[in-house]
């Protein structure tokens, strides 16, 4: 049995206002999406596990943690230059759901 009903959690959110549900699963779509899209289906089918977390990370950091392990699948289909270019150009998607340092700090690295 849950703790925290439904109807209750949704009816707190509302209360709180945008800053909630800036951070929906509905906000998080086109991050997914484009991430899935850079996978592509090769990736996808050497690396099952990593498509189904992309589908189903609930959050922005998951997502955004998630792009080593792209780079991994993607580098052994097409080499890490390729791979490490087709996920810095995602880090765009993140805008706005990640705090401003965690960004920053990936500019600075490469």
């Amino acid at each position: 049995m849950r703790w925290i009903k439904p109807a209750l959690r949704n009816s707190i959110s509302a209360l709180l206002g945008n800053e909630v549900r800036k951070h929906s699963p509905e906000s998080l779509e086109p991050v997914r999406q484009a991430m899935l899209a850079a996978l592509g289906e090769d990736g996808a089918r050497l690396n099952p596990r990593l498509k189904h977390r992309l589908q189903y990370l609930h959050d922005a950091h998951g997502l955004w943690y998630a792009r080593s392990e792209m780079v991994a699948v993607l580098s052994s289909l097409h080499g890490e230059a390729h791979a490490v270019n087709a996920v810095k150009s995602l880090s765009y998607v993140f805008q706005g759901l990640l705090p401003k340092s965690l960004m920053d700090a990936c500019r600075m690295r490469h």
